[in-house]
């Protein structure tokens, strides 16, 4: 991607004013650059040299990078509109950063990332219909914690704590605590029998690091009627192309941390009906 020269301009204008600098005094610390040259610089009339950029960006506390093509989001961004003729959500560009940073991927390193934003679009876990979806974002502090959020009437709701495994391609699913009709979420385990249904929870799932093939989701329940905790695992089928729930979920796969939530949630409900 070539860089746009009057953005370059601009970006080298703001250095130069945060620091107090008249065009004169910025050239001197630019290898000695006469005024003209600074003034062509920040008119977007032509580039500094790659020395001189260095120089630029060490006195702004940043990039060259960062100098030549903006944030990371906005490089990215740049790329969707431009390659794919799309507008994505600032959310999910900055999920995808995270997933790039996760896997030690340069965040201006073009085609790569042109080639990974291709295998979203063409990925099984990215639908073109405007259905209902989760879209997650990490807990800050935590590489394996986020939190699912549904849109709801253009506001982005809380509606699960999400923990995930990685290695072991699992999920675990907890309602959030204030979530609306959290009672509910606890009673109501997902069938994942449609591709509605998958989509719903799976469509984001990339972004975590899970593949949808021998994807594992494990959801932290209570069973109504019987008043006891339900602990369910759904593992999908690649054959049938939608999860199983699994009849004996192993103790050794729960989240104690999830649990020990539920279990809270459970106590309440049965105070609640004395």
């Amino acid at each position: 991607m070539k860089p746009d020269v009057i953005e370059v301009g601009r970006r080298i204008k703001e250095i130069r004013t945060n620091l107090g600098y008249s065009m004169s005094q910025f050239g001197e610390l630019i290898s000695n650059s006469p005024k003209t040259t600074v003034n062509n610089w920040e008119r977007g009339i032509n580039l500094p040299k790659e020395d001189k950029l260095k120089k630029i960006a060490l006195l702004g506390k940043t990039t060259t990078n960062e100098l030549l093509y903006g944030s990371p989001e906005e490089f990215i961004t740049k790329i969707v509109v431009d390659h794919f003729r799309l507008q994505l959500n600032p959310l999910f560009i900055q999920q995808i950063i995270l997933f790039l940073n996760q896997q030690k991927i340069d965040l201006y390193d073009e085609m790569t990332i042109i080639e990974f934003i291709q295998g979203i679009l063409n990925s099984d876990t990215f639908a073109e219909q405007k259905s209902t979806h989760l879209s997650y974002t990490p807990i800050i502090g935590s590489e394996d914690l986020y939190l699912a959020l549904v849109n709801d009437k253009e506001i982005e709701k809380p509606v699960f704590y999400v923990y995930v495994e990685k290695q072991q391609n699992r999920v675990h699913l907890l309602p959030y605590t204030f979530a609306e009709q959290q009672e509910e979420l606890y009673y109501e385990q997902p069938s994942l029998k449609t591709q509605l249904d998958i989509d719903y929870y799976t469509r984001q799932f990339f972004l975590l690091g899970i593949t949808l093939k021998e994807a594992k989701i494990v959801c932290y329940g209570i069973n109504k009627q019987k008043k006891k905790l339900n602990l369910l695992e759904y593992i999908f089928n690649d054959s049938t192309k939608i999860f199983d729930k699994n009849r004996q979920t192993d103790k050794k796969i729960i989240y104690d941390a999830f649990k020990e939530e539920a279990e809270k949630m459970l106590l309440w409900v049965k105070l609640g009906d004395k």
